[in-house]
């Protein structure tokens, strides 16, 4: 019967735990039979891993970027032999405690297009006669963004506008001006954001598509061949309005509710590595050649939601 091990973690929920809490636990190893061994070490690890590949010329020459990250790492000698000489362990179970503060400043466990971070356990026997043997766990960690102590202006009104006319003169078309607005920037999971999208098309041209977007903008930096950054977007909420022909002026009250997402990374504990934004986006087709038009606002998403009702105001009542 080979060597076991089980992983006993305490106030276990599914393997989660916030930053700032205590990580307590015990390993139950089981032998068949007594061994000798150098030592027997728990590392407790947070790891971020970034990899993609980048094409180049008409022959698709591939250069692979990759990045790596340590953010957590706590060491801790289960048993350790004395001197040169190797410990004997009997047969049966043993039972060893850890425990592990994990910091404030971590970042959220994240799995990601390309790339991730992630918590591990690992127990290793250490063997001078034979190769190490190693068991892991995973865990997870989650963070508590408190909209609160963000800054202020997350909680007030924001507004993008763009104006643009199709065509060259003398044959240039009126102007096509389209502007984006919410209540407040700052958010949770299952929170509505309220948008207010107003149109006014002096053109002549239709307006083929309209989407409102919530957008997760996801940053990737790799340490070789060299550094580079690698930024991916996904739509992670997404609707479609009516179309609007020429010397249309309309308004759209429309919300988009959000799921569940990960957190905004913040500038005193997000991983050099990856990085996650959001952008709350209007996106235009226009013309029959569906020429694009895009608007966005940066958008603070959280787990703690605002101590005010100001989220919770119309589109209508920010115009009066």
């Amino acid at each position: 019967m080979p060597t076991t091990c089980k992983f006993r973690l305490r106030n276990d929920t599914n393997k989660l735990y916030y930053c700032g809490e205590k990580l307590e636990g015990s390993v139950d190893l089981t032998f068949s039979d007594a061994k000798k061994v150098n030592g027997i070490k728990l590392i407790i690890a947070g790891v971020v891993h970034v990899k993609w590949l980048q094409y180049r010329g008409p022959n698709r020459y591939s250069t692979t970027f990759k990045g790596s990250e340590a953010c957590l790492h706590s060491e801790i000698d289960l048993l350790r032999a004395v001197g040169d000489s190797t410990a004997d362990v009997p047969a049966g179970k043993h039972t060893y405690s850890f425990d592990c503060f994990l910091p404030e400043s971590l970042p959220a466990t994240f799995e990601g297009k390309h790339g991730r971070i992630q918590y591990i356990i690992t127990v290793i026997l250490q063997r001078s006669w034979k190769a190490d043997k190693i068991f892991t766990i995973e865990f997870i960690v989650l963070r508590n963004v408190d909209l609160n102590t963000q800054p202020p202006s997350i909680r007030g009104p924001a507004r993008t506008e763009i104006t643009r006319s199709f065509r060259c003169w003398p044959c240039r078309t009126g102007p096509l001006v389209v502007a984006l607005q919410t209540s407040a920037t700052g958010y949770v999971p299952g929170q509505r954001i309220p948008v207010l999208l107003e149109i006014n098309n002096g053109s002549s041209s239709k307006i083929q598509v309209i989407h409102l977007k919530l957008v997760m903008v996801v940053s990737y930096s790799s340490d070789t061949p060299r550094a580079k950054i690698k930024i991916d977007r996904e739509d992670v909420v997404r609707a479609e309005l009516d179309q609007i022909d020429d010397l249309d002026e309309v308004k759209y009250e429309e919300s988009l509710l959000i799921p569940h997402l990960p957190a905004t990374s913040c500038s005193d504990c997000c991983s050099k590595k990856i990085r996650i934004e959001y952008e709350l986006e209007a996106e235009l087709e226009v013309g029959a050649v569906h020429q694009i038009m895009k608007l966005t606002i940066p958008v603070l998403i959280g787990t703690v939601p605002l101590n005010c009702d100001r989220r919770e105001s119309t589109i209508m009542e920010l115009e009066t």
